[in-house]
């Protein structure tokens, strides 16, 4: 059997809400690690509970930013994926996984805002908004059998069982966190597990914990 190499990018299909313009975000670029995989898959479970509780609940919609927009070109359709495919042949709307960054230019990228990741009980999307737009741009669905496949090949292993209770990490874990160990590169988050602390960081993270832990009355004087 054939082994593949971890797959570290992901590259989906986008629609936008306008026909004639998209933005130039005609594909949506997903960086990822087996911490965030299980992040998402946890959060696919959660949406499992929360939907056999109330029937009404049937998605999450969770802040990310992870996620990073381009517009097709040449260059990208010569790309390789972890079969050696090239991307010109994949059928269309089916995710791309890569083994490696693919180098993009900055200059591919585009400016957006209020991003998002959409999470059912069993796939999820990322969307956006073309900056200074009302463009909304929601990348095509990702199946959870993709994301273990993925997972999988990151070294990872998903214990969670269908009635499992879910282990998730609190909003304010997940944003100390992400301000540790999230650093931009080429107009992107990127994963950087030596990013340097300085003291804007520092004081990002007081602020999280301040709201978290109020300040006792005593220490206000």
């Amino acid at each position: 059997m054939k082994k593949h190499p971890p797959v570290t990018h992901l590259i989906i299909d986008t629609s936008s809400t306008n026909e004639n313009d998209n933005g130039e975000c005609d594909f949506c670029l997903v960086t990822l690690t087996a911490e965030y995989l299980t992040y998402l898959l946890g959060y696919m479970d959660e949406v499992r509970r929360l939907h056999r509780a109330d029937d009404s609940v049937y998605n999450l919609e969770c802040w990310d930013g992870r996620a990073a927009y381009f517009k097709d070109n040449d260059w990208f359709q010569e790309l390789r994926d972890i079969d050696g495919k090239l991307v010109a042949d994949l059928p269309k709307g089916e995710p791309i996984l890569l083994a490696a960054d693919s180098q993009f230019d900055e200059a591919d990228f585009q400016r957006v805002e209020c991003q998002s990741v959409q999470i059912v009980s069993e796939d999820l999307w990322w969307t956006a908004y073309v900056k200074h737009s009302n463009i909304r741009i929601e990348s095509a669905h990702v199946d959870k059998k993709t994301l273990l496949k993925i997972l999988r090949s990151l070294g990872g292993v998903w214990k969670s069982r269908r009635h499992a209770k879910a282990r998730l990490v609190p909003p304010a874990v997940q944003r100390i966190h992400d301000l540790l160990y999230l650093d931009m590169k080429n107009g992107r988050e990127i994963y950087d597990p030596d990013k340097s602390w300085d003291a804007d960081v520092i004081a990002a993270i007081a602020e999280v914990v301040a709201k978290c832990i109020p300040t006792p009355p005593q220490s206000k004087s």
